[in-house]
């Protein structure tokens, strides 16, 4: 199973250089439902800022449409909550604690291994912090 972050979802929107998480096979890709507000935030500062013209924009919403249609979203519930609020041993942002912490109960609960995606060095940090594998940095 692999978890993934929004850095790692809007690579693959925006076709961005470096690591991509791969797609197919076999793997269940699982996220947090807060990954939907983050991925549409993003593209709409980038049309915001003039770097996306409406059609762009359009074309953007659609595919991460698609894309988060192909993933599983875990719900922001109580397990989850505590663990984030829960003290981390780094400095960590509330959304990255959040998807930590949606990983982790995902991987106690299913007993699967789990690699955790992101392209944000802080949250791996934080994820390795709480003895989760990370990929994607």
């Amino acid at each position: 199973m692999k978890y993934a972050d929004a850095s790692v979802l809007l690579r693959l929107v925006f076709r961005e250089k470096g690591i991509a998480m791969p797609l197919g096979g076999n793997d269940r890709v699982i996220s947090s439902r807060i990954v939907e507000v983050e991925m549409f935030r993003a593209v709409d500062r980038e049309r915001l800022l003039g770097r996306l013209s409406d059609a762009q924009t359009a074309m953007k919403r659609r595919e991460m449409r698609e894309l988060l249609s192909a993933i599983d979203l875990a719900a922001i519930d109580d397990p989850v909550l505590e663990r984030a609020a829960a003290s981390f041993s780094v400095n960590v942002r509330a959304l990255d604690a959040i998807h930590v912490a949606t990983a982790e109960v995902l991987a106690a609960f299913s007993g699967e291994r789990l690699e955790f995606w992101t392209h944000d060095e802080r949250q791996s940090i934080a994820a390795l912090s709480r003895g989760l594998e990370v990929r994607g940095v």
